[in-house]
């Protein structure tokens, strides 16, 4: 999965010239948080509903309301837009983009691809993917297995053994765990009743430590 996949296209953006209100006027229209600036046709930063509403001249304690609201009826973008921001380009993968958002404090990433700002990936847009990924929004149950030795002939066993009992399987995810010098495996079936497939998992040798069925409103066991 690729930044291209899951970026918003075409977003709406502004230029550095444009005033403060105005901006916070087009967030609210068109219900988004983040707005690239673009001049010129070339990104120069971008501006959260956060930087807008914290947005105040300064000194604040030494002009009236009348002039506080002048003057933040004349601030621009520029003064408050977060300059050179980082960005991604349409093949950067889904992964390296929750790497390095998670590593910066990143909400959102402009998406640049040859000069040229195409898109923009945020917070909600991975956790959308996450959520589609990991089939949280399907009815099914959810099987924890523990201690597995990380060795592919451990995943294929489990593969069979779900096989066998025709359920699809809606996620895995397997989480080394250093300090057991192990491995742990979360499984997602779409099944209402997953004792017999965990009767199975631990006739054949399978540390089952949950298991459970959700209801694909809750998202969770």
């Amino acid at each position: 999965m690729r930044i291209r996949d899951i970026m918003t296209k075409n977003p709406i953006t502004v230029d550095s010239e444009a005033l403060v209100l105005d901006a916070q006027k087009i967030m609210k229209e068109n219900n988004i948080r983040r707005l690239p600036i673009v001049d010129k046709g070339k990104l120069v930063g971008i501006v959260t509903q956060h930087d807008l509403l914290e947005a105040s001249p300064s000194p604040a304690t030494s002009l009236s309301v009348h002039e506080l609201n002048y003057l933040l009826s004349k601030m621009k973008v520029k003064e408050v837009m977060k300059k050179n921001p980082i960005t991604l380009t349409p093949d950067t993968p889904f992964e390296e983009a929750l790497r390095i958002g998670q590593e910066k404090k990143i909400g959102s990433f402009p998406v640049v691809d040859k000069g040229k700002l195409v898109g923009i990936a945020t917070e909600s847009d991975m956790v959308r993917f996450l959520t589609r990924a990991l089939g949280i929004r399907e009815e099914g149950s959810r099987i924890t297995i523990e201690g597995l030795g990380g060795k592919l002939v451990d995943l294929e066993k489990i593969i069979t053994i779900v096989n066998q009992h025709n359920t699809i399987i809606l996620s895995m995810i397997s989480l080394p765990r250093s300090e057991k010098h192990d491995w742990m495996i979360v499984l997602r079936l779409k099944t209402s009743d997953p004792d017999p497939i965990v009767r199975d998992f631990k006739k054949a040798g399978f540390n089952v430590t949950y298991s459970a069925w959700f209801r694909c409103e809750t998202g969770s066991a």
